[in-house]
């Protein structure tokens, strides 16, 4: 009885042992593979795959696990997956943090509210909810990403004294100002919804190009019925870059970029956003807060974005969350010299 007892200690001794080398073999891969991700990005769909793996909390969890072993999960060196963790936490943190505003001159300031109020939420008072939001911080001009239907919004319109201009057929985009708004033209962009709307703040015309992108799931590989990759958002990003030199080669720069993107800011085609039609900034870089979007609850992912043109000064912004909706949103301000 003592022998068959020493055998089965020992037996769970082994697979316990088994099962600690296999959690450390799986997270120092997962470390490896991520690496790759945030270096090579989206060159095809399945690199993107790799590049949606967040380092921050992978290399807290790898900081946790070396502690747990008393650091001596690697051989050799003592707490070296501490070392690791610690690496691509701050690598991590740091790529997703915003550095703060810009200095500007005088000039009119402009305030842009964007958010995917997610069809204004699914509970009873989550309109509501989201709503004051909205009011409390009294945007100039309010793009909506997943806005309510009509009966919903139009009682908010009219309480805040805006009008809207919205994506004609589908319940995707909303922009929504108490200044002059004026729908420019719908622009044919791969697997997104697209329009160019003309916004008057305080004498100043401005050209905003609200973009909602399609699902973010590929159907190339589909496991179990469920579709795994995420879609390549080259295509369509490259389409928005070359709307931009369009409009700017005509004369018509467009002014700010704002919606939904489904894809995240390291993406490949967001690179061109830098020159394309005179260069634009990434507003939520110009914050202090954590540039996650999605989802609220756990914003490990900046898949909203606003883009505000190079010619512009003092862009500052702020990241918000409401668990409401299943996306944060963000205000921008910048001066219009």
């Amino acid at each position: 009885m003592n022998h068959f007892r020493n055998r089965l200690f020992k037996t769970g001794r082994l697979l316990f042992r088994f099962l600690i080398v296999l959690i450390t073999i799986t997270t120092v891969l997962m470390i490896g593979l991520a690496i790759i991700g945030q270096l090579v990005r989206d060159r095809t769909v399945e690199l993107s795959l790799l590049m949606y793996i967040p380092l921050l909390p992978l290399g807290l969890w790898a900081v946790f696990w070396d502690g747990l072993q008393a650091g001596r999960s690697l051989p050799r060196f003592r707490f070296s997956l501490t070392l690791i963790g610690l690496v691509v936490s701050i690598w991590g943190a740091i790529s997703m943090m915003g550095w703060g505003g810009s200095h500007a001159e005088s000039g009119t300031e402009v305030t842009v509210l964007h958010w995917n109020v997610y069809w204004g939420g699914k509970g009873k008072d989550d309109w509501q909810s989201i709503s004051d939001d909205i009011e409390q911080m009294q945007p100039d001009v309010a793009v909506l990403s997943e806005p309510p239907l009509s009966y919903k919004l139009n009682p908010f319109l009219k309480q805040m004294g805006w009008s809207t201009i919205q994506y004609q057929g589908k319940n995707t985009l909303a922009v929504c100002s108490s200044w002059p708004l004026q729908l420019e033209g719908y622009v044919r962009i791969d697997n997104a919804d697209a329009m160019t709307v003309i916004v008057t703040v305080r004498g100043q015309p401005l050209r905003l190009l609200a973009v909602d992108a399609g699902r973010n799931m590929s159907k190339r590989l589909v496991i179990h019925s469920k579709q795994v990759l995420p879609r390549w958002r080259t295509p369509m990003l490259t389409e928005i870059a070359q709307t931009l030199v369009a409009y700017q080669d005509q004369g018509q720069p467009i002014d700010l970029i704002a919606g939904d993107f489904n894809a995240i800011s390291l993406s490949l085609g967001f690179d061109a956003f830098d020159q394309a039609g005179g260069g634009y900034h990434l507003a939520s870089k110009f914050s202090l807060d954590w540039r996650g979007t999605w989802k609220s609850y756990l914003p490990l992912y900046d898949l909203d974005h606003v883009w505000v043109h190079k010619r512009f000064q003092g862009l500052r912004t702020a990241l918000f969350t409401n668990l409401k909706s299943d996306h944060r949103g963000q205000l921008v301000r910048f001066v219009v010299p």
